[in-house]
């Protein structure tokens, strides 16, 4: 929106961008360059987002143009680890017999968006956009997953957490994902909830055979909070309960607030938990 005298606020649309410059890059490592060596870069993959942050005010100094870059494509296993191209759309996401290493990966990967969103949006576009209502990052923080980045400096890992508090190196491209191969490893998403709440439950098992897990909460309005779970018990309640006692008391939004989303996420931990088999519900 942008105000215009005797008319109020008027919708900014398209017209109203000024031109830019578009790069095209023939491989990853010319898109690193592009990054830093072209004014205000603004990488482009599949648009979804941008162009919506464009109609909010978000201007573009360069387009760097990815969408040719097949090396972002793609699920691979390297070095125990689950590693997906940021250019990986959802639907590519979840139709992989690869994403299968993590099982109930693929069934999460896909509810997000509808039809139009998973043909063309990008594991890696969702996780940058830093938007609440946006999924990966709620996957990825479940799973222990980092993102890594490419810049003229060297490469860098960080976990969604330090995205959304924009660690990322100045200039840098994102290009994988990757999520450890636990043993055992397995994932539930529940977005019955939805905008209100949506949750993922991460299990897996460490290097001395305990069972580990972590659940991981968002909302429209809020990053996500990861808790840590005790599974000595047996009591998918108890468990759930005990999970969300440590939720922190400023996690709350206009829609909810944090005794609501305590109960809320409790109870939709603990059917999670019977889902994996984890206890008994």
């Amino acid at each position: 929106m942008y105000a215009v005298a005797e008319a109020g606020l008027i919708a900014a649309s398209y017209r109203d961008v000024p031109p830019f410059p578009v790069v095209v890059p023939a491989s990853v490592g010319d898109a690193v360059a592009a990054m830093a060596g072209e004014a205000a870069p603004v990488p482009y993959a599949g648009g979804t987002d941008l162009c919506g942050a464009v109609r909010e005010g978000r201007s573009i100094g360069t387009l760097i143009w990815l969408r040719r870059l097949d090396e972002l494509r793609g699920l691979g296993i390297e070095d125990g680890a689950l590693s997906i191209g940021a250019l990986t759309t959802h639907a590519e996401g979840a139709a992989s017999e690869t994403a299968g290493a993590v099982p109930g990966l693929r069934e999460a990967w896909s509810k997000l968006g509808r039809m139009r969103i998973r043909l063309s949006g990008t594991a890696g576009g969702n996780l940058m956009a830093r938007r609440t209502r946006y999924e990966m990052s709620i996957l990825l923080t479940a799973l222990g997953g980092t993102a890594r980045f490419a810049s003229a400096d060297g490469e860098t890992g960080l976990t969604p957490a330090e995205i959304w508090d924009r660690r990322e190196p100045p200039r840098s491209l994102l290009t994988r994902l990757s999520i450890p191969l636990a043993a055992d490893l397995r994932l539930d998403y529940d977005r019955s909830l939805r905008p209100m709440t949506t949750q993922a439950l991460a299990l897996w098992r460490d290097a001395a055979g305990r069972a580990r897990g972590r659940a991981v909460i968002a909302t429209e309005y809020l990053p996500p909070a990861a808790l840590e779970l005790d599974l000595s018990g047996t009591d998918a309640k108890g468990i759930a309960l005990a999970a969300f006692a440590a939720l922190p008391g400023d996690f709350a939004d206009p829609a909810s607030g944090n005794a609501w989303l305590r109960r809320a996420g409790a109870a939709l931990l603990a059917r999670q938990l019977a889902r994996l088999g984890a206890a008994r519900g």
